[in-house]
């Protein structure tokens, strides 16, 4: 799988392009600059190279080698890290926005693993300190038994990225197969997501003291609808 990102990390910034939505809710969040901000599974740093331009004081980790290698090719002096989500504590700082976007999060082995890092990241939130996180909706997946999402294409380059989903009942689990082809060759990979659902977040989140606890179908913050909306995006806040 690493040595898949490392080589889709070449194209990242083409198949998934920074969004100006996503920069405007996280501003939104973060209030003000210069404010402290993580970004969680940043891949080549798209969303860490806006905010820092816009004054954020960012940092940024990932586990992928390759797209940590590529955002410090972009920005030497940006505080970059390779590094597990589970791990964000040895980083010893605190943050005013925690962010963790682009179906990460279900990478994450179960809801207890999810609630985990939940936990670790209100620890490493200052007072009043917020998280935005952002999956595939998983409860419109399941009930409408999704079998692949959206075709990503990019005449420009050209490449194309296909994704595919399987679900496995008796495991819990998404069979997740994608294929980037590109430069006249298909890059494939396949790995298991843990389908989280919102009510389960919601009910994570909540156990573990947080408040303002908000869902939306769009960063935005188009009105979530379970059935419908294609992403979820939630945000919460700490004491």
């Amino acid at each position: 799988m690493s040595n898949f990102y490392t080589e889709i990390s070449k194209y990242y910034d083409e198949i998934f392009p920074t969004g100006s939505a996503q920069i405007s809710l996280i501003q939104e969040l973060a209030g003000e600059a210069p404010k402290d901000i993580l970004d969680v599974a940043c891949g080549t740093g798209g969303y860490s190279l806006g905010l820092k331009e816009a004054g954020y004081n960012i940092t940024a980790i990932d586990l992928d080698e390759g797209m940590i290698e590529g955002l410090k090719q972009k920005d030497p002096a940006i505080d970059v890290h390779v590094l597990n989500m589970l791990d964000i504590e040895q980083l010893n700082k605190k943050f005013d926005v925690i962010f963790c976007i682009g179906n990460s999060l279900v990478h994450l082995d179960n809801n207890e693993e999810i609630g985990k890092f939940f936990a670790i990241c209100k620890k490493c939130l200052k007072p009043q300190g917020k998280i935005l996180l952002q999956i595939v909706n998983y409860d419109r997946v399941l009930i409408k038994n999704i079998e692949s999402l959206p075709l990503i294409k990019n005449d420009k380059v050209p490449l194309t990225f296909e994704r595919y989903y399987e679900y496995l009942e008796h495991t819990h689990k998404i069979n997740f197969k994608s294929i980037l082809k590109v430069d006249g060759q298909e890059l494939e990979n396949q790995v298991y997501l843990h389908p989280i659902q919102y009510c389960d977040i919601y009910e994570l989140l909540d156990n573990l003291g947080y408040t303002d606890i908000e869902f939306y179908g769009s960063f935005k913050k188009d009105r979530f609808d379970s059935l419908e909306s294609l992403p979820l995006i939630v945000t919460a806040k700490v004491e």
